[in-house]
């Protein structure tokens, strides 16, 4: 097994997608500070602008990591379905996913490898992009003149972000192993990325008009990703000029949210592995 895994990190080390997408992300991240930044800066030439006002505090270096982490929820959700289902998908397509398995390779041990391989990518993506978010927030707060404090960093914020960082990881596992398993039923990349995309841009649409429905229509939500996802980033001690949208009307509770998404993750990563063993790989 050491050997599969040292095999599938070399593989997306090499690979150009795995870099495309560690900058896309840092680039996203960047951007968004800029934008705060400029926010900022509006609103402190408009002091008397009631709402907008409220906004000057948004560069506050503290909400810089919560506010990081809650971004990577979906963005890095992206971006972990776009690895998981090219890793995987892309084998089928280049025709090299037999030749793995008849090397005497397990197809239990070799699927296995190659999600643990992208979850650990996805670990150094988010690690990384945290850090670029951090280093961010002080370059901008020194551009706005802001003096840098950091008197807030105590051992209780470090064990709170720390715990949410492992959160952020768990809400974006259902999201890559839904694109893993399209991956392997359509035998390709697109499928995965098409599915694992579509469903984080399309359920935030739905479920407003589903809310409205009312009756049992109206207790999907709950029951979907963007609900319980937001259960959990709630426990983050995120700023409420950072909390957009999404109101907390019928909100699951924080046990409810692991519960429904840990078991979008059993059952996507135990249907792949089934589907994996059983059909012919050929793509």
């Amino acid at each position: 097994m050491s050997k599969l895994l040292h095999a599938e990190l070399f593989k997306l080390r090499k690979r150009g997608m795995t870099w495309i997408v560690l900058f896309v992300t840092m680039g996203i991240i960047v951007i968004i500070n800029l934008l705060l930044y400029a926010i900022s800066r509006i609103a402190l030439s408009n002091p008397g602008s009631g709402g907008m006002s409220r906004m000057v505090n948004i560069l506050d270096i503290s909400a810089s990591i919560p506010f990081s982490l809650s971004m990577l929820s979906s963005f890095g959700a992206v971006m972990a379905v776009i690895l998981i289902a090219s890793t995987v998908g892309n084998e089928y397509n280049w025709r090299t996913l037999r030749i793995a398995l008849i090397s005497g390779k397990g197809r239990v041990q070799l699927l296995a490898a190659k999600i643990i391989s992208v979850a650990v990518v996805v670990i150094i993506l988010v690690a990384v992009s945290l850090a670029v978010g951090f280093i961010m927030s002080i370059i901008t707060n020194a551009w706005a003149g802001n003096s840098l404090d950091f008197s807030f960093f105590t051992a209780s914020y470090g064990w709170s972000q720390f715990l949410q960082f492992w959160r952020t990881l768990f809400i974006i596992l259902p999201f890559m192993m839904m694109g893993l398993l399209f991956a392997v039923i359509g035998r390709s990349a697109m499928p995965g990325i098409a599915v694992g995309v579509g469903i984080l841009f399309l359920e935030p649409i739905l479920t407003p008009l589903m809310r409205a429905a009312g009756g049992w229509v109206a207790e999907i939500p709950s029951y979907l990703f963007s609900a319980n996802v937001n259960a959990i980033n709630a426990l983050s001690n995120l700023p409420r000029v950072f909390r957009f949208g999404g109101g907390s009307q019928q909100a699951p509770s924080t046990i409810e949210a692991y519960l429904v998404l840990g078991a979008y993750v059993v059952v996507f990563t135990a249907v792949a592995f089934y589907l994996f063993r059983k059909r012919d790989v050929t793509g």
